[in-house]
């Protein structure tokens, strides 16, 4: 049985992924200056990348993009949200490839570690 204070902290993670995708999809949308391209570029339809560039507007209170007929323009929220978000995101890329970096590398130490004792032994046991 999952207690209600896991439940509830199961969606606030949720929450939380959800916002780090919407911010993605609102950097793509902005560095594309298209919905169309930016949809094709995160691999989601236009009318998905659209709902949930509206449902972060709802959530936030704010508009971001105002839109005027086939095009759009930030309003200062968006140009704000767009320059933090750009920042998180590439921060977070920062992280997960630095992290990839050092499993990799204590992974080589390791298997080093492991050929130079295997070596050892086989020389210690041939003399």
């Amino acid at each position: 049985m999952i207690s209600s204070g896991s439940t509830v902290r199961a969606i606030e993670r949720w929450g939380d992924s959800l916002l780090f995708r919407q911010m993605k999809y609102f950097a793509a949308v902005v560095e594309c200056n298209s919905f169309t391209e930016a949809a094709e570029q995160c691999y989601i339809s236009q009318s998905a990348i659209s709902q949930q560039i509206r449902a972060l507007e709802k959530e936030l209170g704010v508009e971001l993009i105002h839109r005027e007929n086939r095009k759009f323009t930030l309003t200062p929220a968006g140009e704000y949200f767009y320059s933090q978000s750009k920042g998180i995101l590439e921060e977070v890329d920062d992280i997960r490839r630095e992290t990839i970096r050092i499993g990799q590398d204590d992974e080589l130490q390791l298997l080093q570690c492991g050929c130079y004792a295997e070596l050892s032994v086989r020389s210690h046991l041939s003399s």
